[in-house]
């Protein structure tokens, strides 16, 4: 696939997430999707927030991830995601939106590394995250294209 085939890095992305359960569960909206970087947000719910009354840090680490795999996706590749961590700055609370923007920082030839910042609407930085994809063949547009048919689907 040429880039002058490739389908529009947004398009595509809006296309995936109708497919994405936890993205639905949690609320998340795409905001941005350019080459190779992802805008997403939520709004942190009292069902997100854990004994302290803060929002579980799982639930920022999902975010984050997601925004990694959209910005990963940008160029119609399957990729996976191998390792992440995430340093958590300041606490997020009921109300909160949170956004992550993630970029593509490096790419090679199957291996790409990522980071995401996470802030609040306030612009403070809730959590800084860094991750790595592995691109494992094929195309997302390929795999959605294989998800409309109502035939059996293998999962990468």
């Amino acid at each position: 696939m040429t880039n002058s085939d490739a389908p529009n890095p947004d398009a595509l992305i809006r296309r995936l997430v109708t497919y994405d359960s936890v993205f639905k569960m949690l609320g998340m909206e795409v905001v941005e999707i350019t080459d190779e970087r992802a805008v997403i947000s939520m709004t942190v719910t009292d069902a997100m927030t854990n004994g302290a009354k803060v929002c579980q840090g799982g639930i920022i680490f999902t975010l984050a991830d997601t925004a990694m795999a959209m910005s990963a996706s940008t160029h119609d590749e399957m990729a996976l995601a191998t390792t992440a961590t995430i340093e958590w700055m300041k606490s997020a609370v009921a109300g909160d939106v949170i956004t992550a923007v993630g970029t593509t920082r490096w790419k090679g030839n199957r291996p790409s590394l990522h980071d995401a910042v996470v802030t609040n609407q306030d612009g403070v930085v809730i959590a800084q995250f860094y991750g790595r994809m592995q691109r494992v063949g094929g195309t997302i547009s390929g795999f959605l294209d294989e998800l409309d048919e109502p035939t059996n689907v293998s999962r990468p």
